[in-house]
């Protein structure tokens, strides 16, 4: 039995899908089961990271489990440890962490921090281990759409890196062959898309599956900040979100190939993300 945790995210649902599809036994957790709307077959089980004694009766019966907490407080990776622990206990064998790409180029920004902090404790957990390291993923775009459905137009902040973006899919894809298949045990997968996109060929991507034409307009910092703060978004973890994209600029647009050498499929491409997601540019 595989436990999916974070499994109503952009990776864990997908990742259920996937497991369900190819008749593996998958059972997936969320706080909240009675809102879940899973694939037939799937095993749908009440727990949370931040109340221990629910995460026994998810676990029993799991050898393989997929870990992806819902985030990092000041203490850091305290829910990581209460499932590691949790999961020796259940007798779980294989531990497979969703982290990120800026753990392996040593970026500083705190969310890497928390999954740089949070691998290390799958790792020294004393059960065999796979990490995932994907970059800037596709639903990113996201953050775009309100302003492309009003006016066609997306606004980027100077300096917003050239990426290799990746779609969540592919990222389920490769967790899905690591769970079910041998040879991944204490590897660390750092994984992208298949191209490097600008933010000016991200907007002309859309602009083509829409039909019409999206301008690129860049901000400066202060101007995009100034926007934020009329939009209500600040706080920690705005901050760190923007302190990640500015280091990423380093690295976000190198290419790896591992999505294709484990799954043997090519990445999807940013072209096939927006024509799944049309709707949200209107």
């Amino acid at each position: 039995m595989i436990l999916v945790t974070g499994a109503t995210g952009n990776v864990g649902s997908e990742l259920v899908a996937q497991l369900a599809a190819d008749g593996v036994p998958v059972r997936a957790m969320t706080r909240t089961p009675e809102r879940a709307r899973f694939p037939e077959g799937v095993e749908v089980v009440a727990g949370d990271f931040d109340k221990p004694e629910t995460l026994p009766a998810a676990l029993a019966g799991v050898d393989r489990l997929f870990v992806c907490p819902p985030g990092y407080g000041p203490e850091g990776p305290v829910q990581e440890r209460t499932l590691v622990a949790a999961a020796r206990d259940a007798g779980v064998a294989h531990l497979v962490k969703l982290s990120t790409s800026g753990v392996r180029f040593g970026a500083t920004d705190p969310l890497t921090s928390g999954h740089r902090a949070g691998e290390q404790v799958i790792q020294d957990s004393g059960l065999s281990w796979t990490i995932l390291r994907p970059g800037t993923f596709m639903v990113y775009l996201y953050s775009y759409a309100d302003t492309i459905r009003k006016d066609r137009t997306m606004y980027v902040t100077e300096g917003d890196p050239v990426s290799a973006m990746i779609h969540p899919r592919d990222v389920a894809s490769v967790a899905a062959k690591v769970l079910t298949t041998s040879g991944h045990e204490g590897q660390a997968y750092t994984l992208t898309g298949g191209e490097a996109l600008s933010p000016q060929r991200q907007g002309e991507i859309i602009g083509e599956a829409l039909g019409e034409e999206v301008r690129v307009v860049e901000r400066t910092k202060d101007e995009a900040q100034a926007e934020f703060d009329r939009l209500g978004w600040g706080g920690p973890r705005l901050e760190a979100l923007l302190e990640l994209k500015r280091q990423s600029a380093a690295w976000d647009w190198k290419i790896f190939d591992s999505v294709e050498k484990i799954t043997g499929k090519a990445p999807l491409t940013l072209r096939n993300w927006v024509d799944e997601n049309i709707h949200i540019f209107g």
